[in-house]
């Protein structure tokens, strides 16, 4: 009777007894701004474990989920320029076909699926080849982010596993937005702030747009505030650019007198140099 009554009672723990593990493939996600874009991003992240990768746990020329478990999932708070096309808003699931010399990355309407089971290609939002890399170094978890960012809003979505990576060029619809603005404030309305004019000329020359305009809007700035240091140094920077250094000089010594009466030793130096540098190509 005892040694039963002792079986029943060891019976629930054996049941009960369990060895937890942590996932082989975590789930990650991350958000990035590109732009005015809010762009997210849920995958779970295979490991290579010794395994060989591409062309056998991947094989090629198969639709893949790009990643484990549930499909990939990205979604975009604005339009987006996603390969060189143009994206709507909302969320897709991200999938892919490898390839030895080329890959298509997918986006597909449908981003509700396990994995790739029940996809449809006729969902499909756009299909964008591209082509893989060698990486330097093995990456062990397959890993997805956005690198190589530009001052024009864009950046690349990478992809890397093994020792191959791909990269997607994407690019927000901010300059758009922008150009907007300027046109309507600074070119038809013609609104004289310094503030505006100054933020017309930062975007036109950090992106290499009409620099004789981005000079205009500067200089106008400078005039209505005088005691601003960063506009004469965005003038000296433009008119660089521009190969008229002895202007550039003139701007750069202008920013320099009024970091001394500010005592603003750091900027002190920095025009200096700049100063001395601009000498040096203006007597080439």
């Amino acid at each position: 009777m005892k040694t039963f009554i002792l079986i029943v009672f060891l019976i629930p723990s054996f049941m009960m007894a369990q060895i937890d593990l942590p996932p082989a493939s975590p789930d990650a996600s991350w958000n990035h701004q590109l732009g005015f874009t809010q762009i997210d991003l849920s995958y779970s992240r295979p490991q290579m474990r010794g395994r060989k990768i591409f062309g056998a746990l991947v094989p090629y020329d198969v639709l893949w989920r790009t990643g484990a478990g549930e499909s990939t999932r990205i979604k975009f708070s604005e339009d987006i320029v996603f390969g060189g096309k143009l994206v709507k808003k909302g969320q897709y699931g991200l999938y892919s076909i490898p390839g030895k010399e080329e890959w298509i990355i997918i986006l597909n309407q449908d981003a509700t699926l396990h994995g790739d089971f029940g996809y449809d290609e006729k969902k499909d939002v756009l299909r964008v080849k591209v082509k893989p890399t060698n990486s330097p170094t093995t990456n062990e978890s397959f890993t997805i982010e956005l690198t190589d960012f530009k001052p024009d809003y864009s950046a690349s979505l990478e992809m890397k596993w093994e020792n191959t990576s791909i990269k997607v060029p994407i690019m927000s619809t901010a300059d758009d937005r922008i150009m907007a603005q300027i046109q309507e404030n600074l070119i038809v309305k013609k609104v004289e702030n310094a503030g505006l004019l100054n933020k017309g000329a930062q975007y036109y020359f950090f992106n290499k747009k009409d620099l004789n305009q981005a000079l205009e809007w500067s200089i106008t700035s400078e005039t209505l505030s005088v005691d601003n240091i960063n506009y004469s140094v965005l003038t000296a920077n433009i008119l660089e650019r521009l190969k008229r250094y002895p202007e550039a000089i003139e701007s750069a010594q202008k920013a320099l007198e009024l970091a001394r009466k500010k005592d603003m030793t750091d900027d002190v130096k920095n025009l200096e140099e700049k100063i001395k540098d601009l000498k040096i190509k203006k007597s080439k």
